[in-house]
């Protein structure tokens, strides 16, 4: 038999709610400020100690969402609850603690589930120190050297050309993951162990075994309500602020015959808790009930449409010829309540069709009240500059950004300018033998390349390469400037921002572009009588020691980072673009168009109307083997304006 149950006023009662930002607690205050006026409420978060005596403390338990880390259910469901319940004053006169749990209507009983303590041997402490015993191990096990090794070369087949901090970062977050994934499933383990569905009920269960513990021989209620849904009449049909407990109505139908959503609608149950909040019991005896629609006016999935349920039955989703919740007790406390005309939770009034209509108009509603938004592009232009204060910078790379050529291209054209006819064959043979060679250095990045490619400048007279860039080669690389990078350059000295090129190239190849920036940072070989010996003076500014030249330029200078531009085509150089505030992928390769497309970052196409290759080579190598260092017509983009 229930209890017989009085219902008292909460007209002078001082009431502190606390846990989770939530519908519920939404639904509570609204509830409050209109039928309870004279309620004295405060809301606290978790961890704060509450202020002044108290009556009633109503805790609510965070919103049910993702399979949580079995840790982290434990940090955000029990520990609360149990510091709450140290922080509460305990003596002379003990507020009545509330606790709405996430225990009942998982569905995977069996039988009638009564309202009572739930049966399980489990201890709260000794499953959390075993949790934590086990994030230790998952730790432990996770730096082992073969998983290290094993995440590190995954890691390195997609990222190794952004370089090793780049590498190191997503070898750890790939450890990160995998750690999750082993917290996941042992919560997952530990609940069906103690026939609970998920790890969220896990903790629910421990979490009322620590209010019982700490809490049951003073005044103690616990409620376990189902989904907790749109609201039914206050403050409006369809009303849903705030985020909910579990599943949004919208969960789809379920693949057993007879099965019902078990969902109240919020409104209810702020109500149902208002009125056990109302009705103390006695120290040492807690109150249980259940509050569900799926015994007195079930929501049969049948009547919902079109929507099909996938993966495992989620919670609130059962067919009651094999599991009923019973809710005596809170159907006595609803006909104690209802006399006083304040307190409204009857689940018998509910009219599925009209609910079901209202929250979808509601819904309509609020889109209507939302600003309408175009869809998003898939990647993002970048926009027109602004003239900002002092301490802009605008980084370009040379190779695939300002240059529609690369590194090899450009020894191809210089090499060959400095050779006769005849032994052409012979050099480019020498670069086809080399490439399995290069490509493996490319592997393991850019720096590797950059070194080992530049080896075939040795023996190569700097005087004469400089005079040769002045003349054909120079000419060569001219045809191959982008407009697009040209006409953002300008743009970027127009708005007062400093110019910076940073390049892998050797220093001596890019003297026809330095009209165009303020600063150039280039390969520097080193040299012995006049003669290149293929080695570099320093490490090539490519790749991660690109992003440390920047932030060292920036530190010594007095430079904004944050407010600057930088511009490159490849994800080699990721760590680069990801220095500055304002990065733009140009032209990008597959792997940095991905990322810049996840990031959100402006994509520019710089392509169109480039010289192609052949007219390049044509303006480096004369077509006879007299070496005429004549300078070629320039392209008209890259001809002073004054000049024009």
């Amino acid at each position: 038999m229930p209890r017989t149950y009085r219902v008292r006023d909460l007209h002078g009662t001082r009431m502190l709610l606390t846990g989770a930002t939530e519908r519920l607690e939404l639904a509570l205050l609204e509830r409050l400020s209109t039928a309870h006026p004279g309620c004295h409420v405060s809301v606290t978060g978790s961890g704060s100690t509450p202020a002044g005596p108290l009556d009633v403390v109503v805790h609510c338990a965070p919103a049910h969402g993702p399979a949580p880390c079995l840790v982290t259910a434990f940090d955000t469901h029990v520990l609360p609850l149990a510091d709450l319940c140290r922080r509460l004053p305990p003596e002379p006169d003990p507020p009545h603690l509330l606790y709405v749990s996430l225990l009942a209507y998982g569905g995977t009983e069996h039988g009638t589930v009564p309202e009572s303590q739930w049966e399980h041997d489990a201890d709260w402490r000794t499953e959390l120190a075993l949790a934590r015993a086990a994030a230790e191990e998952a730790e432990r096990l996770s730096h082992q050297p073969e998983p290290t090794q094993k995440r590190l070369r995954a890691a390195r087949r997609v990222h190794g050309t952004a370089g090793l901090r780049i590498v190191a970062r997503e070898a750890e977050r790939l450890r990160r993951a995998w750690v999750g994934r082993r917290m996941r499933e042992q919560g997952e383990s530990r609940a069906r162990a103690l026939g609970l569905p998920d790890t969220t009920a896990l903790v629910a269960a421990l979490a009322e075994r620590a209010a019982e513990e700490l809490w049951g021989e003073r005044r103690l209620t616990i409620l376990r309500p189902s989904l907790i849904g749109h609201a039914l009449r206050r403050p409006h049909p369809g009303w849903a602020e705030g985020q909910a407990m579990t599943y949004p109505l919208e969960v789809a139908r379920a693949s057993a015959a007879g099965a019902v959503m078990d969902i109240v609608p919020a409104d209810l149950v702020a109500d149902a808790v208002l009125a056990a909040a109302a009705t103390a019991p006695s120290p040492g005896s807690p109150h249980y009930f259940h509050l569900g629609t799926g015994t007195a006016n079930p929501l049969r999935l049948g009547q919902q449409r079109d929507h099909h349920l996938r993966g495992a039955r989620p919670r609130g989703i059962y067919v009651p010829s094999q599991v009923t919740y019973d809710d005596r007790e809170m159907s006595a406390l609803r006909d104690a309540a209802s006399s006083s005309g304040r307190y409204d939770f009857d689940v018998r009034s509910i009219d599925w069709r009209t609910y079901v209509d209202a929250a979808e108009k509601a819904r309509a509603a609020r889109r209507l009240e939302e600003p309408v938004a175009q869809r998003a592009p898939l990647s993002v232009r970048p926009g027109p500059l602004k003239r900002e204060e002092a301490g802009v910078i605008a980084v370009f790379d040379l190779d695939g950004t300002v240059l529609a050529s690369d590194l090899v291209e450009s020894y191809v054209w210089t090499r060959l300018a400095l050779l006769p006819r005849r032994t052409w064959p012979t050099e480019l043979m020498s670069l086809a033998r080399g490439t399995t060679g290069y490509l493996m250095a490319e592997r393991r990045g850019r720096s590797d390349f950059v070194h080992a490619f530049l080896r075939r400048y040795a023996g190569t007279e700097e005087a004469i390469l400089r005079e040769m860039v002045g003349g054909s080669v120079g000419d060569a690389l001219l045809h191959r400037v982008r407009p697009g990078a040209v006409r953002r350059i300008r743009e970027h000295r127009a708005a007062g921002h400093r110019t910076i090129l940073v390049t892998g190239t050797p220093e001596p190849l890019i003297a026809p572009l330095r009209p165009l920036f303020d600063h150039v940072a280039a390969s520097r070989l080193h040299t012995q009588g006049g003669v290149m010996t293929g080695s570099l003076l320093d490490p090539p500014p490519v790749g991660e020691a690109r992003a440390r030249w920047l932030n060292r330029y920036a530190a010594e200078h007095g430079l904004d980072l944050s407010l600057s531009y930088g511009y490159a085509d490849s994800y080699s150089d990721r760590a680069f673009l990801e220095a500055v505030g304002r990065p733009c992928a140009v032209d990008p390769d597959a792997r940095l168009l991905r990322h810049a497309l996840r990031h959100r970052w402006p994509v520019a196409r710089w392509g169109a109307h480039t010289a192609s290759r052949w007219s390049a080579l044509a303006a480096a190598v004369p077509l006879t083997d007299a070496r005429s260092h004549r300078p070629a017509e320039r392209p008209s983009h890259l001809i002073p304006k004054e000049s024009k």
